[in-house]
């Protein structure tokens, strides 16, 4: 496996267990398992739009969303599906799923289509998908559908864009609850749905999957690694060992002992930079 060129034999162990503890809440699992597969992604928004005809066209996972004026996004999942845009987005803490966030991407998903002299009349309808670790709304609903309206009439503003929350705390005798209790599971033998079981097994079991899985793994190690010395090259080593390690913990869900150990930061040196996280 590529992470064996890149540290220890029990750090190599420390990420394949944590492989093993990956869900599908956990945003980097989400998008690394769906990547190009169709049939995940069909269940996914057939089940939260109740809508069994829907047909994926295309997917692209993390994918970037470039801004040239402003900040740029990364998509968990972008997909593409009769004539309708989606943006599937992994959200377990509850303030990056603020209204704002979600506005912005789907703002974002807009400016993806639109080139110049394009007529705004074949802007396709847009839906972003939030689907949440906790109930952003604290009203014990399954679903919040957003939509803008005119307030005057409280009729619809036909703008063909959306933004749906999934609570993922309902986890009810529903084919909704049966997919967020899905998302929760750790085991493949836990789950309901055979599609994201079976997808799961060959992340987890397969030979093949699990090395697809560290080289992606790899892959964000030296992205972290870069990161950190691009922004950290006007603070110095100590602040660009920081932000590497930030990023490590935030792309892969590690936690700080293992972001830095796979960086191989001495131990003496763990305790210090522990402390200012």
């Amino acid at each position: 496996m590529k992470l064996g060129g890149m540290i220890t034999n029990k750090q190599r162990e420390n990420l394949l267990q944590k492989i093993q503890s990956f869900r599908y809440i956990d945003d980097f699992f989400f998008s690394v398992s769906l990547d190009g597969f169709k049939p995940g992604v069909e269940l996914i928004l057939r089940t939260v739009l109740n809508d069994n005809r829907i047909i994926v066209d295309e997917i692209y996972t993390q994918k970037d969303v470039i801004n040239w004026y402003g900040r740029s996004v990364r998509f968990d999942v972008f997909a593409s599906a009769d004539g309708k845009k989606f943006n599937c987005e992994i959200q377990r803490d509850s303030s990056g799923a603020i209204p704002l966030r979600a506005r912005y991407n789907s703002s974002l998903l807009d400016a993806r289509e639109v080139q110049k002299g394009t007529d705004y009349n074949a802007l396709p309808e847009s839906i972003v998908i939030m689907i949440c670790e906790h109930d952003v709304f604290n009203m014990k609903l399954p679903l919040y559908h957003i939509q803008r309206t005119i307030k005057e009439s409280g009729l619809p503003f036909d703008d063909k864009s959306s933004i749906i929350y999934v609570n993922g705390r309902i986890q009810d005798e529903t084919p909704l609850g049966w997919l967020m209790h899905d998302f929760f599971c750790r085991d493949a033998k836990d789950m309901h749905y055979k599609i994201l079981a079976d997808r799961m097994r060959f992340f987890k079991e397969d030979k093949g999957g699990v090395q697809s899985m560290c080289e992606v793994m790899d892959e964000l190690v030296k992205e972290g690694v870069e990161k950190g010395k691009a922004e950290g090259k006007a603070e110095g080593k100590a602040e660009e060992r920081l932000i590497s390690v930030r990023n490590l913990m935030d792309s892969l869900g590690l936690t700080a002992k293992q972001a830095m150990d796979a960086l191989k930061i001495p131990a003496a040196e763990q305790t210090k930079l522990a402390a200012s996280l």
